[in-house]
C-alpha cells in the first residue's frame, strides 16, 4: 500500500507539473500570435507608466504658468491703475493752478488791487499735508469728468 500510495502522489505531482508546463507554453504561445513577447509587454507597460507621468508633469507645469500669468496680470492692472492716477492728479494739479490764476486775474481786475498788494502763490506741494489729503479724498471721491 505504501507503494500505491508514493506512486499516486508523484503521479499528482508530475501531473501537476505538467499542467504548469501546459499553462506557461498555452501563454507563449498567446504571446507570440499576438507578436509580443513577455519582455516586450513589461517594455510597453513601461513606456505607458512614463508617458501618463509625462503628462501629468506637463499638466502641473501648464497650471503653474497659468497662474503665473494670471499673478502678472493682477500686477499690470496694478501698474495701469496706478498710472492712471497719476496721470488725473498731474491734469486735476493742471486745472487748479488754471483756476487760482483765473481767480488772481479776476481779483486784479475787479478789487483794483496792485499785483504786490496779491499774497504770494502758495506752494502747491505744501498747501494741504499728504495725509490730510488722503483722508479727504477717502471721504469725498473725486467725480469721473466726461
Amino acid at each position: 500500500m505504501t507503494t500505491d500510495l508514493t506512486s499516486l502522489v508523484a503521479a499528482f505531482g508530475g501531473g501537476a507539473g505538467l499542467v504548469a508546463v501546459g499553462r506557461s507554453l498555452l501563454t507563449v504561445i498567446r504571446l507570440v500570435r499576438k507578436g509580443v513577447s513577455v519582455r516586450e509587454g513589461k517594455r510597453r507597460v513601461d513606456i505607458v507608466q512614463q508617458r501618463d507621468e509625462a503628462l501629468e508633469a506637463a499638466r502641473r507645469e501648464r497650471e503653474r504658468a497659468d497662474e503665473q500669468q494670471h499673478r502678472a496680470d493682477i500686477e499690470q492692472a496694478r501698474a495701469d491703475w496706478a498710472e492712471t492716477n497719476r496721470q488725473v492728479a498731474v491734469e486735476n494739479e493742471q486745472r487748479a493752478r488754471e483756476h487760482a490764476a483765473e481767480l488772481r486775474v479776476q481779483l486784479v481786475e475787479q478789487a483794483g488791487l496792485a499785483r504786490d498788494q496779491l499774497p504770494a502763490w502758495p506752494d502747491m506741494e505744501r498747501t494741504i499735508p499728504r495725509a490730510e489729503f488722503d483722508r479727504l479724498r477717502k471721504n469725498n471721491p473725486p467725480a469721473n469728468p466726461a
